[in-house]
């Protein structure tokens, strides 16, 4: 078994040294972080840890080199779950009102 060179439940939010993807360290790492424990349940309410979670660590793993098979459905998290990620790392709200235009 190999050693990992991060912390799983607790990766920091730089890259290890020799990540040969640290774009998609930072992205999986945000992620990672906005869906933190609480109890039993994540921050995002989904019962922890959540499909979001998930993804997020096999990304942080992607992004260090180690290969694992990935399930359709954590692609899908994956994807869904960067799509609430801003740059800075904040999350978007899927509720958020949006106006709209008047014509």
């Amino acid at each position: 078994m190999t050693t990992l060179p991060f912390d799983p439940l607790d990766p920091p939010a730089e890259p290890p040294p020799g990540c040969p993807m640290p774009t998609l360290w930072r992205i999986a790492h945000a992620l990672h972080r906005l869906h933190r424990p609480g109890g039993d349940r994540c921050a995002c309410g989904a019962r922890h840890p959540c499909a979001h979670r998930r993804a997020a660590l096999r990304a942080l793993l992607e992004a260090c080199g180690v290969r694992l098979p990935v399930p359709r459905a954590d692609i899908f998290d994956l994807w869904h779950g960067i799509l609430l990620v801003t740059p800075d790392g904040a999350s978007r709200r899927s509720d958020t009102r949006r106006s709209t235009i008047q014509p």
